[in-house]
């Protein structure tokens, strides 16, 4: 039962509906939320890579232009040119081989950790929990060793971070459904948020991403997100007030017809014969 609504008043999920089940409490639409967990390996999430590298290689990259601006004013082209012979290349070469297995040792190290997902009316929030941890590990995650003084035999996992993205702040969303990933940005250049989905929750979070980003102009969308705009209501008809030009004109007759005429000497005859009846 990922797609829940919460009562405040059981203080639980309970399914979709208009009221809740134990205690029949309205539940208002905003009430709705898909949650889910799923086991993560950060050695074989490309994500957790491209989290160290795109910050990585830009370090690298201004460091070497600096050497090179560097050695440009101090000796000029020739400098330049002497550095690079010298093996300035394969020194860069080198450090970011060693990088690498630096980093694919902590990986390493690190193990498996549980990804605790939540998409509501507010917007992702994703809680990253450590199962059977380590001061080894947390070490190869740059944490502090002192944070096992939060384990105990009713907590064994440890909460790592935290990390939300409010719906108002996402500028661009793309999808991996290969991996059933998605990825949110903010701002438009910026990948905020990567949230691992399960294949029985994509479609659910397909849909609230729809829903609440669908017709959002400002949002870079893929096509099967953008929603259809809202059918406009009908405009209701004014009535309008009558105009002495909207009276038809009475149409006067010209002639009497003869069968409508009775002559008045027949009516007065009429009327003595009716007396004389009556006499008799």
């Amino acid at each position: 039962m990922p797609l829940t609504s919460y009562c405040k008043k059981c203080a639980r999920d309970v399914p979709v509906g208009e009221r809740c089940p134990h205690c029949g409490s309205k539940l208002p639409a905003n009430t709705v939320r898909l949650a889910w967990c799923v086991d993560h390996t950060p050695l074989k999430d490309w994500m957790s890579w491209n989290a160290v590298m795109r910050v990585a290689i830009p370090v690298l990259v201004l460091a070497l232009l600096i050497v090179v601006a560097l050695e440009g004013v101090t000796g000029g082209a020739a400098g330049v040119e002497a550095l690079f012979r010298e093996g300035l290349t394969l020194s860069l070469l080198g450090v970011s081989v060693l990088g690498l297995a630096v980093l694919l040792l902590l990986f390493i190290l690190q193990g498996d950790d549980i990804l605790d997902c939540v998409v509501d009316s507010k917007g992702f929030h994703v809680q990253q929990y450590l199962p059977e941890p380590t001061p080894l590990k947390l070490l190869a995650r740059l944490k502090s060793p002192t944070l096992m003084s939060r384990v105990s035999a009713d907590n064994p996992m440890l909460l790592l971070s935290q990390r939300e993205i409010a719906w108002k702040d996402i500028a661009r969303v793309q999808l991996w459904p290969e991996k059933t990933l998605l990825l949110l940005y903010a701002p438009v250049w910026w990948l905020r948020l990567a949230v691992p989905c399960t294949p029985f929750t994509w479609e659910d979070a397909l849909n609230l991403v729809s829903d609440k980003l669908g017709r959002k102009k400002a949002v870079d969308l893929p096509k099967q997100l953008v929603a259809p705009p809202k059918p406009k209501a009908p405009k209701p008809v004014k009535a309008r007030q009558m105009t002495i030009e909207d009276i038809p004109p009475v149409q006067e007759e010209t002639a009497e017809r003869p069968e409508d005429f009775v002559p008045l000497m027949d009516v007065l005859q009429e009327i003595r014969d009716a007396e004389r009846s009556e006499e008799a």
